[in-house]
């Protein structure tokens, strides 16, 4: 199935944007989608590395706005400073600059010594490097929303009414990719797209649970299913779909947005823990 290359991860800022991103979608995703309506448009005709939800999530990731809402909500200096080292220890940035002395600086409000001057520095460079930043933490957000296809299924279904809406646009800028029908055109699984969905889901129907690694059994098949089908305006964007064996896939149908939350966690809790 090729080889994953190991990757650093800010999977704590990645959670928090995840999770924030969460929180608001089912009140302003249209908004976004509007908003982002080129940069949308240009991932759903075909698989590509940025997607949809990380177009979503861009709108939530600001490193420098964070920045300066904590100076202005009266944040220490050194609680900020110690935000900015966390997040470009996070993002495995590491500028090699002077670090203030907080803790053996006996000036309260650091007018009179040096750790105004150093901790500006540090600032200096996060907002240089904001682009990054974000798209490093971003990328980290994707991987918690990318395991969670019971939002994936939301999220394509709020995407679908943006594309019927704009099947129109979608078309004169990239009609190559239309059916006379007005649907998004069936596109081919990139290797890295199979991939990803055939790792994501663990070698396993989505649907019925069979095992599709081979390792065991060969009888199924391996099939990439779109959650939000073409036929009810669903995309080719990359974050669209899923492991189904052949039987489920056929079964599923051009309209049905079937998926599943199961999962194999990394242990099983006693039965006990969830009596109520």
């Amino acid at each position: 199935m090729g080889k994953l290359i190991d990757e650093h991860l800010a999977l704590s800022s990645g959670i928090s944007l995840a999770g924030f991103a969460l929180i608001h979608f089912y009140d302003c995703s249209e908004t976004v989608f509007e908003g982002f309506e080129d940069e949308i448009i240009d991932t759903i005709v075909k698989p590509d590395k940025i997607s949809a939800v990380h177009v979503y999530l861009s709108h939530f990731q600001d490193v420098s706005e964070e920045i300066y809402q904590l100076r202005g909500a009266g944040q220490t200096l050194e609680n900020s400073f110690d935000f900015i080292v966390r997040t470009l220890k996070e993002v495995n940035l590491h500028p090699g600059l002077p670090t203030p002395d907080f803790h053996s600086c006996e000036d309260e409000w650091h007018e009179e010594c040096d750790c105004s001057e150093k901790f500006d520095k540090w600032e200096a460079y996060v907002h240089r490097n904001a682009a990054e930043i974000d798209k490093r933490i971003i990328h980290s957000a994707f991987q918690v929303i990318f395991l969670d296809k019971n939002f994936l299924r939301d999220f394509h279904l709020k995407l679908s009414k943006f594309i019927k809406s704009n099947i129109s646009d979608i078309q004169k800028k990239h009609p190559d990719f239309v059916t006379a029908k007005g649907r998004i055109k069936r596109y081919r699984f990139p290797k890295w797209l199979t991939n990803a969905v055939f790792y994501r889901d663990k070698g396993t129907c989505t649907i019925c649970r069979c095992d599709l690694s081979n390792l065991m059994r060969s009888q199924n098949t391996v099939h990439i299913d779109h959650i939000v089908p073409l036929d009810v305006f669903g995309s080719n964007d990359s974050s669209n779909f899923q492991l189904l064996c052949e039987s489920c896939n056929t079964s599923k149908g051009a309209r049905a947005t079937t998926t599943s939350s199961m999962n194999v966690p990394f242990w099983n809790l006693p039965k006990s823990y969830f009596d109520i």
